[in-house]
């Protein structure tokens, strides 16, 4: 009926491990192997493996009809990987809870860690269908996660991804492919909620934005593994749609939370100078947002223009976005319907606080203008914080 082992061991290395089972464990059959051993429970002080180091890690090693059942227990995990016996069928993780590392403090704390994945090789993993009931990173909850992994030439492949992350939903196909200098990872699927300002706040952005959903859509790569995916370091497209929100002021107290420069549009509406008092009440509303940028390592073209189209003004913006050191370039072209509330004559001569003949200019100009002007502004420096200047009307 085979026998039961329990040991506690200081360390264990899962490599020398492997060897050590490779030497002494007969690897003719399953009805052989299930003679030798039936259970093993191990405590183990240090465990190294797959990339990673955990201390105190239980182990409870059971055989079933054709597979090991392997149960995990630690302060970062909790589940069962089943370990068939026939070559080719995929292994099943089922996790409970899984801890990842504590998030970076600041961006820039984020793009000096090293890639926390680097000593993985993608064409060591084996074929594995994944669920973890509860992901967490540090002390918040992510959600749950379910993914396939398959080995490919030269790599590893994801597929059939359901990753919740803090209201994110992430769907598609993924990639972890092994190269001469290195790894490069990709992703192509899209990223999903509903209100945007729940989501800003959870990963400790400022709730600048509303919405009544939103998407993106990714078709991009990066260097390293997938742990070590950065805007600074991505490459491809990015397509993303906001629907039935709006642009809030952030108030005093979110000091501590980061502004996402590119969702910043209330900023730019006080730097121009405008009144919009009558629009604002509880924020610069807009019907939908839409953009494409295409680049490389960072550096990114508005391909279409981000455009916002709202009830009470329109925006519209091109040129270049520095991701990697969160600087943009770019042209803004506002239109605004003429009102009481902002002068035209204003308008014209790019001071849009500036009053007096807003009556008279109006007469003279309202049949010719219509009820929108446009008026072009530049937009340069770094996205929480760009130098807005006036180029024209038109």
């Amino acid at each position: 009926a085979g026998i039961d082992v329990s040991a506690k061991l200081a360390s264990l290395d899962w490599d020398e491990w492997q060897a050590a089972l490779k030497k002494y464990v007969p690897s003719s059959g399953a009805s052989t192997n299930s003679q030798l051993l039936r259970r093993a429970i191990l405590q183990i002080g240090h465990f190294s493996g797959f990339g990673q180091e955990l201390d105190q890690l239980d182990v409870d090693v059971q055989r079933k009809a054709s597979a090991w059942s392997v149960g995990l227990t630690s302060a970062l995990l909790d589940g069962s990987v089943l370990l068939p016996d026939q070559a080719g069928v995929p292994i099943e993780l089922n996790l409970q809870r899984l801890s990842l590392p504590e998030p970076a403090d600041s961006d820039a704390e984020a793009e000096a860690r090293p890639d926390p994945l680097a000593d993985i090789k993608p064409t060591s993993l084996p074929a594995m269908n994944i669920n973890i009931a509860e992901v967490k990173l540090g002390a918040e909850p992510l959600g749950s996660w379910a993914l396939k992994a398959r080995p490919v030439a030269g790599g590893v492949a994801f597929s059939d991804m359901q990753l919740h992350a803090k209201g994110l939903l992430v769907t598609g196909a993924a990639g972890w492919d092994e190269l001469n200098n290195g790894t490069r990872s990709w992703f192509k699927g899209r990223l999903a909620g509903k209100n945007l300002a729940d989501v800003l706040t959870a990963w400790g952005y400022a709730p600048s934005a509303t919405s009544e959903r939103f998407r993106m859509n990714v078709d991009g790569n990066w260097p390293g593994s997938p742990a070590w995916v950065s805007m600074a370091r991505l490459s491809g497209k990015l397509d993303a749609s906001m629907h039935k929100g709006s642009f809030v002021e952030v108030a005093g107290g979110t000091k501590a939370l980061r502004v996402f420069g590119l969702l910043n549009f209330n900023a730019i509406g006080r730097r121009l100078r405008l009144d919009f008092s009558d629009m604002y009440g509880k924020g610069l509303a807009y019907d939908k947002l839409s953009g494409i940028l295409q680049g490389d390592d960072g550096q990114f073209l508005i391909e279409k223009p981000i455009s916002m189209v709202g009830p009470s003004m329109q925006f519209k913006m091109d040129g270049r976005l520095d991701l990697a050191k969160d600087q943009i370039d770019a042209q803004l072209h506002v239109g605004i319907p003429v009102s009481s509330n902002i002068p035209l004559a204003a308008l014209l001569v790019g001071a849009p606080m500036v009053a007096g003949a807003a009556f008279v200019v109006d007469k003279l100009f309202s049949n010719q203008v219509g009820n929108l002007v446009q008026v072009q502004y530049k937009v340069v420096g770094p996205l929480d914080d760009p130098k807005i200047s006036f180029v024209k009307p038109y």
